[in-house]
């Protein structure tokens, strides 16, 4: 984390600050996910506009299990993308991402610049494989993006998540392995 702040162009030349998040943050996370639709919000995990809940996620930042970096702009947060693993069990060489943007700055390429921080420090991290689920048509932006960086639709899990309205979705597991490090 040594290497934030650090400010990246977008797409249409907004210059944007990637930093750790941090256990103060809890109020503009909150604010950020309130700019969300209900739709959106309702595919992400935990009540993610609920102060007390937001407060309670932050306290579980360890560099071990979990990393994420914000994206602000105007001293607001704009994005939030996060690392997860779960050390001492059989899939610990395995990383869970999750990229969230608020609608204004999608498409233009902010998730992109988070999820390849995301992808170094899972490098530096010794995580072996990537894992991103994504809702397969309501993600598809997302999905043909993430492909472009090597990750792969290693499995769809049919009719496995439904919205609000209660209609059924595909869940993609996007997958990337990363590449280690030559040995002698």
């Amino acid at each position: 984390m040594e290497d934030y702040p650090k400010e990246v162009i977008l797409r249409d030349g907004t210059g944007v600050s990637l930093r750790p998040l941090q256990r103060g943050d809890a109020g503009p996370l909150v604010d950020m996910f309130k700019r969300f639709s209900d739709e959106d919000r309702w595919f992400i995990e935990g009540n993610v506009t609920d102060l007390g809940w937001t407060e309670t996620w932050l306290k579980q930042i360890d560099g071990d299990k979990m990393l994420s970096i914000v994206a602000v702009l105007e001293e607001k947060i704009i994005a939030c993308g996060t690392l997860t693993r779960e050390l001492n069990r059989p899939e610990h060489h395995v990383g869970k991402v999750r990229v969230s943007v608020v609608p204004l700055f999608r498409e233009k390429n902010l998730a992109t610049w988070m999820l390849l921080d995301l992808i170094n420090m899972s490098m530096a991290a010794e995580i072996e494989t990537l894992l991103m689920p994504l809702v397969e048509d309501r993600d598809a932006s997302l999905i043909r993006s993430i492909s472009k960086l090597g990750f792969s639709k290693e499995a769809v899990l049919k009719d496995y998540v439904k919205d609000r309205a209660g209609i059924s979705h595909n869940l993609a597991l996007m997958v990337k392995r990363l590449h280690r490090s030559w040995e002698p």
